[in-house]
């Protein structure tokens, strides 16, 4: 089997398969393959420089996760996510995300809240020099540092699957207009968790998921 030299550098220590199953997975996830967009094995094998094998290795792991559909006779395709789908991952995110605040309220600890106010100003360093792509990269770093409250290796698995869907579906429509809203609502969750007052992060922390979750139903039911 040829393999491409970028791969064959990635090769330790994850397997063929493994790295061709991540570098898909980011390519759906930051729109290089868009939803909708055919999978083909053959040109994804020529993008890769690697046998069909791991391509279609991949792309199974890729339909578990729920970010790919395969067809009979039709072959592979990026999922294109529904309102519903979209109502669906964000109640599973305030599940998560409110208990995670609520914690983080009620511990106190104060290396995480140190890690929460400066991820506010890193990301508001980044939306000041318009860029939108480090300003992403912050706020979904702002949910990682809360989820780490959980400290729960099985929802560890869920939260990852959950970060995929989310971070594919807010890469659409983003704007640095929607990522200030956003970054409002992290500091009044961090004010909150600085207080103590778990059940006003909780607040805060709904409303802003609602917020989100508004705006993409918007943008999906505006899409031809």
């Amino acid at each position: 089997m040829h393999v491409s030299t970028a791969i064959r550098d990635s090769l330790e220590p994850l397997q063929v398969k493994d790295v061709v199953y991540l570098r898909l997975r980011d390519r759906i996830v930051d729109h290089t393959f868009t939803p909708g967009e055919s999978l083909r094995e053959v040109a994804l094998s020529e993008l890769f420089g690697v046998s069909k094998t791991p391509i279609r290795e991949a792309l199974v792991r890729l339909e578990q996760d729920g970010l790919v559909e395969i067809a009979p006779y039709r072959g592979a395709r990026v999922r294109v996510h529904t309102a519903d789908d979209v109502r669906e991952l964000f109640d599973a995110r305030g599940i998560l995300e409110t208990e995670c605040v609520r914690r983080a309220a009620l511990t106190g600890d104060p290396d995480v809240i140190a890690s929460l106010e400066r991820n506010l100003a890193e990301t508001a360093v980044a939306l000041e020099a318009d860029d939108l792509a480090a300003a992403a990269a912050g706020l979904d770093a702002f949910d990682d540092i809360l989820f780490a409250m959980l400290d729960n290796k099985l929802l560890a698995g869920v939260f990852e699957r959950l970060s995929l869907h989310l971070r594919l579906i807010g890469s659409l429509g983003a704007t640095a207009e929607r990522f200030a809203e956003s970054l409002e609502f992290h500091r009044a969750i961090v004010e909150a968790i600085r207080d103590h007052d778990g059940a006003e992060a909780a607040r805060a922390m709904r409303a802003h998921i609602a917020s989100v979750r508004d705006r993409q139903i918007e943008r999906l039911a505006l899409e031809p």
